[in-house]
């Protein structure tokens, strides 16, 4: 379980995040979305207190982790985060980059965590790159590597900051599909920006000017919050956003 209680925070003399509460039950699939400089990604950066938060408490399992005695570090460890700038090694090649995580962890013996890399690189379509080095990448190759190396930790939870942007639309769908196997059972939160990947998520957060302004599901939301429809309007068909008034009618 993870509890956000009256979570602020302040750049300066501007408040990105405001009183924000939220609950997240373990295994929930969490997807938060809204235009540009909501605090999307400022929520989940402080999820993990690379922001840490104005006021407000986190807690995870009981821990609060806004607590300056918790060992922060620790509770990382059952995390898998992807971020936008993918924060690779770059002077290590790409099996390196994913088997070293479970190995210093002692999750995993150094062959055994080659064998789950060489799986995940061929989830993500990079079996032919494992000798490579980061800079050798694209920027789509370097969010699917930064993907796989977190599914390598096999964590309790999943942070994904607008990580599939540099992907094309087919092969970020087909990843998610790949990825909702992976992490079945774990919680996973995601910043997203098409609406169309995040259709079946549990329950979608929406953001605006700090501020939790809608929640629920697609159907839901379209029917009761004004942000999200604008949201959907400017990306889905007038086809699209009746299929999804109907399944909404019906239910």
């Amino acid at each position: 379980m993870i509890s956000v209680k009256n979570l602020c925070k302040s750049f300066g003399d501007h408040q990105v995040l405001k009183d924000i509460n939220e609950h997240i039950a373990p295994g929930e699939k969490i997807v938060i979305i809204g235009p540009s400089g909501s605090g999307k990604s400022t929520f989940l950066r402080c999820m993990n207190l690379l922001e840490r938060p104005t006021s407000g408490q986190i807690i995870f399992d009981g821990i609060d982790i806004t607590d300056p005695k918790t060992d922060i570090n620790k509770v990382r460890q059952h995390m898998g985060m992807v971020f936008q700038h993918f924060n690779l090694f770059p002077h290590k090649t790409i099996m390196e980059n994913i088997t070293l995580a479970p190995v210093r962890l002692k999750l995993m013996k150094s062959e055994e965590a080659k064998e789950e890399a060489l799986r995940l690189l061929k989830l993500v379509n990079l079996e032919e790159k494992a000798d490579a080095y980061p800079g050798q990448l694209s920027g789509g190759q370097k969010q699917r590597l930064s993907i796989a190396r977190a599914i390598a930790k096999d964590p309790e939870i999943y942070i994904f900051d607008d990580s599939f942007s540099a992907l094309d639309y087919k092969t970020d769908v087909k990843l998610r599909s790949e990825l909702q196997k992976e992490t079945n059972g774990s919680t996973t939160l995601i910043v997203a920006q098409r609406i169309s990947t995040i259709l079946h998520a549990d329950q979608i957060i929406v953001l605006d000017e700090g501020n939790i302004v809608g929640k629920g599901t697609h159907e839901e939301l379209l029917n009761t919050c004004p942000v999200y429809q604008q949201i959907a309007k400017s990306q889905l068909s007038e086809d699209d956003l009746k299929k999804a008034r109907e399944v909404s009618d019906h239910e």
